[in-house]
């Protein structure tokens, strides 16, 4: 059944109207495809698909005109909330998708766990409707230690990240909070991950080569760590890990990410998203104070 789930998920990748016509990939001296340079990554597809258009994967270009009316008023209030929204570049749908979520197919996250509800009651957007009892009690993003880069997810607004590539390691460095994640390949001596007992935010990566496509195995995942769009933790258990899958469609950087968390999550589920690549991209240096979300 989940074979056949991932099966249909595949077909609601394929940009809506006609085949993505596939661009030659690029590659580097050694062969393998060539991730580095400037990306952005932005789109207003949410994670999950919204209840008015449950029985929509994928919109029409009229039904995608007539529903951004809605959205774009829908994040323009939500961030007038928190901040000015008027220098926001909320983007458009990925091809038409209602969901960055495509299994499970309702473009939904599974059902969560009694564990999952208890900690989302103490993390994330709702902790901060309360004071701060001290550092501790806010999320990372919030006190601008680290981005919620693991996953790479596309979220409104646009932001920039540079990759660099050699043939034994991929580094991506992010221009919001200047996050740089750097990924062993499994050529190098860093092949195995580090000791059990030891969490990080962005958890420890091991990439290897199937084909064209860069996996990347991520496992020692701290519980503090933020996914994007849902304020949801992972639950740092052991057995908690992530598979991304970084390849070329056409001449976008495609991203798919199967997160396995049982802990918090009754089944895994898939996300998947685009990077489009800017020629003449600049890395900034990112201001964040954490005065102004009330934790300093």
């Amino acid at each position: 059944m989940r074979q056949t789930c991932l099966i249909f998920a595949a077909l609601l990748l394929v940009p809506h109207g006609a085949m993505a016509q596939q661009a030659e990939t690029p590659r580097t001296d050694w062969g393998t495809p060539d991730f580095s340079g400037y990306w952005e990554y932005n789109t207003a597809t949410p994670l999950q698909r919204p209840a008015d258009v449950a029985d929509k994967p994928v919109l029409t270009p009229a039904e995608e005109e007539a529903y951004m009316v809605g959205l774009y008023e829908a994040i323009r209030h939500e961030r007038d909330l928190q901040l000015n929204a008027d220098w926001w570049q909320p983007g458009t749908l990925t091809n038409g998708r209602t969901s960055l979520i495509v299994d499970p197919l309702d473009g939904r996250l599974p059902l969560r766990t009694a564990s999952a509800d208890h900690r989302a009651e103490t993390i994330g957007l709702r902790s901060r409707l309360r004071p701060a009892d001290g550092p501790e009690d806010r999320e990372r993003y919030e006190r601008c230690i680290m981005g919620r880069t693991v996953p790479l997810l596309s979220q409104p607004p646009g932001k920039l990240a540079q990759i660099f590539q050699t043939p034994n390691y991929l580094a991506i460095l992010h221009e919001q909070n200047s996050d740089l994640r750097i990924i062993p390949i499994a050529s190098t001596s860093r092949r195995e991950h580090i000791p059990a007992n030891i969490r990080h935010c962005q958890g420890d990566s091991r990439a290897h080569w199937e084909d064209d496509t860069l996996v990347v195995k991520t496992t020692h995942l701290s519980p503090e760590n933020l996914m994007w769009h849902n304020g949801m933790p992972f639950s740092g258990d052991p057995d908690t890990y992530i598979i991304e899958r970084y390849d070329f469609v056409g001449d976008r950087f495609s991203m798919t990410a199967e997160v396995f968390d049982s802990r918090y999550y009754e089944e895994p589920y898939v996300i998947h998203s685009y990077r489009e690549r800017i020629i003449d991209g600049v890395i900034f240096e990112y201001e964040c104070l954490a005065e102004f979300n009330g934790a300093g």
